[in-house]
């Protein structure tokens, strides 16, 4: 193939018609979003995207979505296009995304884009699947969903969200996920109901795209640097072609993620020309093997540097904590290798903003957020991990012993909400819940959704303290409001009291910041709940 002058190229997929600008090709996918988003006679309320990681599904969902949003639809050529990939001017659909959240916490997103006055969550599908106006939603990270990485967040969306959204005649439903949910919403809705578009498969397969995007990855005309093998356009094409051919060899749709991971580490810590026999990379642990022995390094150093950004809950791993908690998982001190191997981990990592400082909670603290540069490369080092279970127990216990004198108060956000996440992770969760000042500073809705997958754990479910199951009867008020620990506090000091504990009622009230008065919270006026907002409902 020559040597394209757009990251785009021509005439891929579509013969005559420019590919996306963005995607550089997917017109058999782009095809299908666009009868779904136009309704076209044959074209299913349901689209499921799904595909391996790293297979481009959320390129996809972005690249449609400019077609569909009126601020990026109007800054590209639609002539230049094929017409079929292109869904027609309608009103740009609602896009929550599922990253971290609840079902519930989506669901309000929705309620809140629509306008909708309700207070309960039937209330919002209710009016969702009112009157005749149809009602465009994409959920994208399906994959992503849930407060606790250990948590069944994803299964979770697909029954409590995606399912009963499908079940509306009156909302036309997309979303971004694995191929288990992708069975699991096929199965839960009537037949004919749902289109599936697996990027892994041949009907979807895009070659020519895989390989244009891996061309503009070493090109300097689209911000690569001037090295030997990206100046040298034979050199560079004979590399890019390897390296596509290498990322298809998992699926027919080729692994986008593996030629940016492999591209970004050859640019980074450059060699005079890559050879394509022994430099190519099949697999995400593949491109991280390589790199790291291109540069001389053990992979498994590599591997134990990124392994705590892989379990890190939440946004990222605050920057100060990775040296202690890769150790804490290494078993030794991580410090050199960390503060040495910047270009070891470099390609692979990414700051994503600073740790927030809430107005409910004046002790936060704040400092740089890492992660790594996606998610199935988390999910790829988690897979490679001898004992999860362990490695989460590792961190929880490093975790607690950066809580000064056990005092939950003076603990970091990212501790206290993290360890929730790491002991659930370990099986070790009940033996935490045994802490009500815990309880109080936790953020609600990650302690809530983290207790709640125990509780519903027949297993595991007796394990609970009754402290956890107070908890869980005052957790929808908790997760309902912007209430910071001391009210929080009063809240569980008094369904301490009904529950018959004293003793965690009077463990709170003697802390000196709630000063919680010896009484029933009937004469304390509950917090304004701000209304809608994607926050939990009360069942």
């Amino acid at each position: 193939m020559s040597q394209p002058s757009s990251p785009q190229g021509a005439g891929t997929e579509s013969g005559h018609h420019d590919p996306h600008p963005f995607i550089g090709g997917r017109a058999a996918a782009l095809r299908d979003l666009a009868a779904w988003r136009a309704g076209a006679p044959g074209a299913p309320r349901v689209t499921l995207v799904t595909g391996s990681p790293g297979s481009g599904r959320s390129r996809l969902l972005t690249g449609f979505l400019m077609l569909c949003a009126p601020d990026y639809r109007d800054r590209i050529d639609l002539t230049r296009l094929d017409p079929a990939t292109v869904p027609p001017p309608l009103t740009a659909p609602a896009v929550p995304s599922a990253t971290g959240r609840t079902p519930a916490q989506v669901l309000w997103l929705l309620a809140d884009h629509y306008g909708i006055d309700a207070v309960r969550d039937t209330q919002v599908y209710e009016e969702l699947g009112a009157g005749d106006t149809e009602r465009a939603v994409v959920v994208a990270d399906v994959d992503q969903a849930g407060p606790v990485r250990a948590g069944h967040g994803p299964e979770r969306m697909a029954r409590e969200l995606l399912v009963p959204l499908g079940a509306l005649g009156s909302v036309r439903l997309l979303a971004d996920v694995s191929r288990e949910t992708a069975a699991l919403i096929g199965s839960a809705l009537p037949a004919g109901t749902v289109r599936v578009i697996d990027l892994d498969t041949p009907e979807y397969a895009d070659p020519d795209g895989l390989l244009l995007q891996t061309q503009a990855a070493l090109d300097p005309a689209f911000g690569a640097p001037e090295l030997p093998f990206t100046t040298h356009v034979e050199v560079r094409d004979a590399l890019a072609g390897a390296l596509a051919a290498r990322a298809t060899a998992g699926g027919a749709g080729g692994s986008r993620l593996i030629v940016q991971l492999a591209a970004q580490g050859w640019l980074l810590a450059p060699e005079p020309t890559p050879s394509p026999q022994h430099h190519v990379p099949s697999t995400l642990i593949g491109v991280l093997d390589l790199h790291a022995r291109r540069l001389g390094v053990d992979p498994a150093v590599l591997r134990a540097v990124l392994a705590p950004l892989a379990l890190a809950e939440g946004d990222g791993l605050p920057l100060h904590l990775w040296v202690p908690l890769a150790s804490a998982l290494a078993g030794r001190d991580m410090t050199a290798e960390i503060s040495d191997g910047m270009l070891l981990a470099g390609p692979f990592i990414r700051p994503v903003g600073t740790e927030s400082t809430s107005e409910a909670d004046a002790s936060a603290e704040s400092g740089t957020l890492i992660a790594l540069a996606h998610p199935a490369l988390a999910e790829a080092i988690r897979a490679e991990l001898p004992d999860l279970a362990a490695a989460h127990l590792s961190l929880a216990t490093e975790l607690l012993g950066r809580v000064p004198d056990q005092d939950w108060s003076r603990a970091e956000p990212y501790v206290r909400d993290a360890i929730v996440g790491h002991a659930l992770g370990a099986g070790q969760l009940p033996r935490l819940l045994t802490d009500p000042s815990l309880m109080a500073y936790a953020d609600p809705v990650v302690l809530r959704a983290a207790v709640e997958e125990v509780a519903a754990d027949d297993a595991v479910a007796g394990q609970l303290p009754a402290a956890a199951h107070t908890y869980l009867t005052v957790a929808p008020l908790l997760t309902r409001t912007l209430a910071g620990p001391p009210l929080r506090a009063r809240v569980l000091a008094t369904a301490f009291d009904d529950d018959g504990l004293p003793e965690y009622a009077q463990a709170l009230r003697s802390r000196p910041e709630f000063a919680v008065p010896d009484g029933r919270l009937a004469s304390t006026p509950p917090p304004t709940v701000p209304h809608p907002q994607p926050m939990e409902t009360q069942a």
